[in-house]
């Protein structure tokens, strides 16, 4: 074999095996199902305390252990059983982290935990929707 067969040989396998590895990254995830998914989910929800009495100012710490709790816990979440609710889910967690970094929230379209935790409330009930088809 000369260097000019050795050297286009080396490439094409090069160029092989980066093809498969871009396809393999470009394949679909595999979804979990819904019994397997929603006690995660159930969990994520229960992790969020209770929402705060109008005027009363949470305790920066219970902030800051709910936003840990969250940030650990969403990478379990993803994917969804269904691509459906990827959003939407993705739209709870921005929300809730977002509520409990700022503690109270106080930038955007959510400016209190009553709009939080109304947010959060309507994208439980669409992703409880979804799963309840799916189920």
């Amino acid at each position: 074999m000369t260097n000019d067969q050795r050297s286009g040989f080396r490439s094409s396998v090069l160029l092989g095996l980066v093809l498969f590895l871009l396809l393999g990254a470009c394949g679909e995830q595999t979804r979990p199902t819904v019994a397997q998914w929603q006690p995660k989910w159930q969990a994520v929800r229960a992790s969020v305390p209770e929402q705060p009495a109008a005027g009363d100012q949470p305790e920066a710490a219970m902030c800051n252990e709910t936003l840990g709790t969250l940030r650990t816990m969403r990478p379990d979440l993803s994917p969804t059983p269904d691509r459906a609710i990827d959003e939407a889910v993705r739209e709870w967690f921005q929300i809730a982290e977002d509520a409990f970094f700022e503690c109270p929230p106080r930038s955007g379209p959510i400016e209190s935990f009553a709009d939080a935790y109304a947010e959060l409330l309507r994208l439980e009930a669409e992703i409880d929707l979804v799963l309840e088809l799916d189920s």
